[in-house]
């Protein structure tokens, strides 16, 4: 176990040895690597992620936009029109009444 430790110490000099002081990582080791990918990236990746930006964004808006047109729509339709039936049964109720009003006023029918 003694000799592994001493390989792996041996191996970690060598590694040092052959990069220099710069591999140990440091507080600003991760910034300096994203800078680096930063400045690496294309123009057409920014410009794909923008789009992708705004194709999400017009997603959304498109949403609201059909929701308050689906509400609005809701608002200003007309209640559905009666069944046939039905509108048959207030035709004869009115007939009726207008029937007996006729018969009570005593007037004849001036259909």
């Amino acid at each position: 176990m003694r000799n592994m430790e001493h390989e792996l110490d041996e191996l970690f000099r060598a590694y040092r040895q052959s990069f220099g002081d710069d591999v140990e990582a440091s507080a600003g080791f991760m910034p300096g690597v994203w800078e680096k990918i930063e400045a690496r990236r294309s123009l057409a990746f920014r410009v794909g992620h923008l789009a992708r930006g705004f194709l999400g964004a017009s997603a959304v808006l498109f949403t609201l936009m059909a929701g308050f047109v689906f509400l609005a729509e809701k608002r200003t339709t007309p209640p559905a029109p009666a069944s046939y039936l039905d509108a048959l049964a207030s035709a004869h109720a009115t007939d009726s009444m207008m029937d007996a009003m006729h018969a009570e006023t005593g007037e004849a029918d001036h259909r």
